[in-house]
């Protein structure tokens, strides 16, 4: 999928979706099951388990090799927690979901890593039968004291 495609999908996702109010898509099931597609990815992550991370994101995504490289730089480097802040659903149409979420990543003190929030446009692809993290456009980022 090029890059004007996929925009244009989320885009529109995005739009079909602020309709929808919160609490009804909190109780959404393809809402909570990709919730806890994501807080999975946490969970691994915060044990520093690069497979039970990489477990959670589809093996087809553009980014996956990327992704993995990245967590057992940051497991070697530092010690991070990670803990989601927000998830909101925000559409799906026949192959892919999208949400926004927002996480907190944390280091002990002087560790030379700066605690920040992220907040993503998240996008979820299903590898079979089960969704899984396939990208994410960053939004915001703010470092934290």
């Amino acid at each position: 999928m090029n890059a004007r495609r996929w925009a244009s999908c989320v885009a529109l996702l995005a739009l079909q979706g602020f309709g929808v109010p919160a609490a009804r898509a909190a109780e959404d099931p393809l809402g909570m099951a990709l919730r806890q597609v994501v807080e999975g990815n946490l969970s691994a992550f915060n044990r520093k388990d690069v497979a039970g991370a990489m477990n959670f994101v589809d093996t087809r995504s553009p980014d996956y090799d990327s992704t993995k490289d990245e967590l057992v730089s940051e497991f070697k480097d530092y010690n991070l927690t990670s803990e989601l802040v927000r998830f909101t659903l925000i559409g799906h149409d026949d192959e892919f979901a999208v949400a926004r979420v927002k996480t907190k990543t944390t280091s002990k003190p002087n560790s030379g890593f700066v605690n920040n929030t992220v907040d993503t446009i998240t996008i979820f692809h299903q590898e079979n039968g089960g969704w899984k993290l396939w990208s994410q456009q960053v939004l915001d980022a703010e470092m934290l004291p």
